[in-house]
């Protein structure tokens, strides 16, 4: 069944990833611009992808909690020291192909704040190439 307003499915499959982002994340200037790859998958592509982000300070919280903080994004009722904030939200993808969001379209929200990791999700399944965030 697809959703009336976004035409997306709704599904409450979905496969996610949490990726550190290097040189200690994107500091106080944000993220500008992010590109999801799905080049090379023809027929195995996801539908459409979310991607949320945190900054979480390594004095105070470590990888594994930033990880085990991930599965609980969506959940409300969990109290967790790394606080989840949307960075794209859900948007439909192609098949083979580069999509690009860029901040000044305001395809990107929160897009001011720090950030030090990301999670990545694609409804239902599929597969990405790449996933750049700068």
């Amino acid at each position: 069944r697809k959703d009336p307003v976004t035409g997306l499915q709704e599904t409450p499959l979905m496969d996610w990833s949490t990726l550190k982002l290097g040189l200690g994340g994107a500091s106080e200037e944000g993220i500008s611009r992010i590109i999801v790859d799905t080049r090379h998958f023809k027929g195995n592509f996801p539908e459409s992808v979310r991607i949320d982000g945190c900054c979480a300070n390594p004095a105070f919280v470590t990888d594994d909690e930033v990880c085990a903080s991930a599965d609980t994004v969506y959940d409300s009722s969990h109290v967790s020291k790394v606080e989840w904030f949307p960075l794209l939200n859900r948007v439909a993808l192609t098949a083979d192909a580069e999509h690009e969001f860029l901040r000044e379209n305001g395809l990107i929200e929160n897009g001011r704040r720090a950030v030090t990791h990301i999670r990545v999700s694609i409804f239902p399944d599929g597969g990405l190439s790449r996933v750049r965030v700068y």
